[in-house]
């Protein structure tokens, strides 16, 4: 991709900023909290596993150009979670994800910081399709990606998952 994506992004409420080493403290603390990843695809990690997923987070902006944001409050300046673009992990794809901790839901900040990478995936790297899953049971998950325009596009269940995945898609105005 050769489009400059923005190193930060403001809504409203929000401060999007591409993460920083500065920031794995805190995604350590988000990834291994089972608040946050009981409701997320892959479940919450121990400390070593959080550092790590960490790195792929930052080695994505490295090799990509894009990737997940950290979201911070502006009027509190208080680190709420992420949102932005990677590649799935078969790298087929291209989807949106955001994860908040629980005291920064039901505000509507999913939904805005969401708002703000779609248009990004939209209008500045101009993706043709853009994609999401979640887990199966994550309601208020599907509610966020349907207030962005995304269709719901089936489900896949896994041995051993009592909730399973759904996809969502979004085509762009050009490449529908």
């Amino acid at each position: 991709m050769t489009a400059v994506v923005p190193k930060r992004l403001e809504t409203g409420r929000l401060l999007l900023r591409r993460f920083e080493e500065i920031d794995r403290a805190d995604m350590v603390r988000f990834y291994g909290d089972p608040g946050v990843m009981a409701i997320r695809k892959y479940g919450a990690r121990d400390p070593e596993a959080a550092s790590a997923a960490f790195d792929v987070l930052m080695r994505h902006w490295q090799m990509h150009g894009f990737g997940l944001y950290a979201v911070i409050e502006r009027e509190s300046g208080v680190f709420c979670g992420e949102c932005g673009l990677r590649y799935t992990d078969d790298g087929a794809e291209v989807e949106i994800s955001y994860g908040l901790f629980a005291p920064f839901r039901g505000k509507g900040y999913a939904t805005e910081a969401a708002v703000a990478i779609r248009d990004v995936a939209l209008d500045v790297l101009k993706l043709p399709v853009l994609v999401a899953r979640s887990r199966g049971d994550n309601l208020g998950s599907h509610n966020v990606l349907e207030k962005l325009g995304m269709v719901f596009d089936g489900r896949q269940d896994s041995p051993g998952q009592d909730y399973g995945v759904v996809k969502y898609v979004m085509h762009s105005q050009s490449g529908s």
